[in-house]
């Protein structure tokens, strides 16, 4: 009998602490969307549902930290200067690569990865041709080994290897040797700053219409993709390729549909109209 008083007691008091951490969390976020205006996010899925509850997918939607994380990420790419990669110093040429990342790209479709594997494996893939330098046919060994590498740090169940290596001649051992070598290279660094992290991050800073956001974040992502592949993108820092995605979906469909914020941006501008990559960019959209 005894134990069972201490039972409901502790019950008791158990959901009194849950009540209270529920109640506190409901009021600070209330205070953030009052602050940040209550509006969507751009690229992620972090938004307020009718239930009040807040869907987190991705280390960018801690809404409490995006200030300090933005400034984090650009103070570091102000002092490392942004990874940019000088293809004419190769010795591949930009077809080559350009062939890389699309089988790369095809691959993460056939095995359904994320978005975030697929753009920190053609980063790995460009950091690693800067380091090694490779010839031609080493390039499928790389594209697949960063492939490899990505899935691990970014999927919750990677595709095996041997699943990878399909309609390839790598044998497992040629890739975990690459491995073992890009890691050494990289001092078994691969977080990267890539564009779909800063997409992420200045899509929430911005804010947009939510009755637009589907919209938005298709043709952002639609931009991002197509700066993977092209070469004119790799002298580029990530941040400024973001910028001016997001600048060029707002030129296409007005002000009043995409409703961009740019005064929440503390490190950077808006960019200017007659930049290179918008005008890429906008070229793509009308066409």
């Amino acid at each position: 009998m005894h134990q069972n008083q201490i039972g409901r007691v502790f019950g008791r008091h158990l959901d009194n602490q849950v009540d209270k951490a529920l109640k506190d969390a409901k009021d600070k976020r209330n205070g953030i969307v009052d602050e940040i205006g209550g509006k969507e996010n751009v690229i992620n899925e972090a938004v307020w549902t009718k239930d009040g509850l807040l869907k987190i997918e991705c280390p960018q939607q801690v809404m409490q930290y995006q200030q300090e994380i933005y400034e984090f990420l650009h103070q570091r790419e102000q002092e490392n200067q942004g990874f940019q990669l000088s293809i004419d110093q190769m010795k591949i040429n930009e077809k080559m690569r350009n062939t890389t990342i699309r089988f790369v790209i095809k691959q993460a479709k056939i095995y359904n990865l994320k978005s975030e594997t697929l753009f920190q494996a053609v980063d790995l893939i460009d950091q690693s041709i800067n380091h090694i330098n490779p010839e031609a046919e080493k390039l499928e060994l790389i594209a697949i080994t960063c492939l490899f590498i990505a899935t691990k740090y970014e999927e919750i169940y990677p595709p095996p290897l041997g699943a990878l290596l399909r309609g390839t001649d790598l044998r497992v051992r040629e890739v975990i040797e690459m491995e073992k070598e890009i890691l050494y290279k990289l001092n078994f660094n691969v977080i990267s700053d890539n564009t779909l992290i800063w997409l992420q991050l200045i899509g929430e800073l911005l804010g947009c219409n939510k009755r637009y956001l589907e919209l938005i974040k298709q043709r952002s992502m639609y931009l991002a993709e197509l700066s993977l592949i092209n070469d004119r993108f790799l002298s580029m820092k990530k941040s400024t390729i973001a910028l001016n995605i997001f600048l060029a979906v707002e030129m296409q469909f007005g002000y009043q549909k995409t409703q961009f914020q740019w005064d929440r941006l503390s490190q950077h501008s808006k960019p200017c109209k007659d930049s290179k990559p918008l005008r890429l960019f906008t070229y793509c959209l009308k066409n």
